[in-house]
């Protein structure tokens, strides 16, 4: 077998990750085989949301933005990411693959053909439509590495799974993987910014100038995803401990998913950002971190459940937002309350906690931040 090739991590290779988006779709159950070929659904943007931090930052990481990230451009794709001091930050990238990195590919052979868009049922725990389902997706393993890829996968799913409220709600997901072929092994930028691979998605280090972002061809990824036989949740794993990840916020798939998170296979802590996404995608939380220069929130009560206008006494005498979390101790630590700053404001705005997931890396989802994520896992499963 043709083995991946693996670097030991360089001091460059921070902690970082990725991130998910997800919407509810409803498809017929059934589907029990445990490998299935499945015909492609018609391809188009995805969304993708996640991050990659290196040690070093970037110029393009010098300064946060002004404001909340902008609709991004025509031809464009907003992008969330974190930066070397674990706080997300935005951007915008081409949706197109950069033109030194989409030459031409070599034909696959007859093998790598049948094999590429294989779906595997990794955890079954009941019908599509009454699950949240998740869907691996490699780059950057050929043909003899998609049993790595499973691997990684099914790794990657153990990390995620162990955070709360997730560890206790297993048995509401499925877990698929779709097999990629990718002619070259690992991905470009890795090791350096003039590496460049051919492989099936396109992805790439250094996306938009910034090194810790992992970008792909979300075109292409909508057509694996495509096959598997449901997609709430899509996370795209590179072949690489090069630690990277790249989100796009602001687009929604025609397949019926929100979102894909793409990560580093192979670096410790990409698991990190991926859950963090998904308090976007699933919880539909806002950013509990903020901008100094942004200054006073002055706008109308935001729709978050983890942000708003209101002091503690208002929220209780309005029965809003977690005032039912009021005083209660915080699995992120200490009690829930009103703390000044959350949605990109220092000022104006409040959220539950001093420094939840929603507002750094490593930390826990405050007490409403969890509910808010069950309240999600439902929706996807009809309760």
């Amino acid at each position: 077998m043709q083995h991946r090739p693996r670097r030991s991590p360089t001091p460059s290779d921070a902690p970082a990750s990725a991130g998910i988006r997800a919407r509810i779709r409803t498809r017929a159950a059934g589907r029990g085989r445990t490998r299935l070929r499945l015909t492609a659904a018609a391809a188009g943007l995805a969304l993708v949301t996640g991050l990659a931090a290196t040690a070093s930052a970037s110029p393009a990481d010098s300064a946060a933005p002004a404001s909340a990230p902008p609709p991004a451009a025509s031809g464009a794709q907003q992008v969330e990411y974190f930066g070397p001091d674990g706080h997300p930050r935005h951007t915008t990238v081409p949706v197109a693959t950069p033109k030194r990195l989409a030459g031409p590919q070599r034909a696959r052979s007859a093998a790598e053909l049948a094999a590429d868009g294989d779906v595997t049922s990794v955890i079954r725990n009941g019908a599509t439509a009454k699950k949240v389902d998740v869907v691996f997706i490699g780059d950057g393993y050929t043909l003899a590495q998609q049993k790595d890829f499973h691997a990684d996968a099914k790794a990657k799913w153990a990390q995620i799974s162990k955070v709360e409220p997730y560890a206790s709600n297993r048995k509401l997901f499925n877990v698929w993987t779709v097999d990629a072929v990718s002619n070259q092994s690992g991905v470009s930028g890795d090791p350096g910014k003039d590496v460049v691979k051919d492989t099936a998605l396109d992805a790439h280090f250094w996306c938009d100038g910034i090194e810790r972002l992992l970008c792909v061809d979300t075109g292409k990824v909508e057509s694996y995803a495509g096959k598997a036989p449901d997609a709430d949740l899509v996370i795209v794993l590179g072949n690489s401990r090069k630690y990277g990840g790249a989100g796009y916020n602001d687009i929604t798939s025609p397949v019926g998913y929100d979102g894909i998170a793409t990560a580093s296979s192979d670096h410790p802590d990409s698991a990190q950002v991926a859950v963090h996404e998904t308090g976007h995608s699933l919880g539909k939380l806002a950013d509990e971190y903020v901008y100094d220069t942004n200054g006073t929130y002055t706008g109308a009560e935001p729709s978050a459940p983890n942000i708003t206008k209101m002091s503690v006494a208002e929220m209780k005498a309005k029965k809003a937002k977690w005032y039912r979390y009021l005083g209660q101790n915080s699995p992120d630590g200490g009690k829930v309350g009103a703390f000044e700053g959350g949605g990109y404001y220092p000022r104006g705005l409040y959220r539950p906690t001093a420094d939840s997931i929603m507002r750094t890396l490593g930390k826990e989802f405050n007490l409403p931040g969890r509910q808010a994520m069950i309240d999600g896992f439902h929706r996807h499963t009809g309760r």
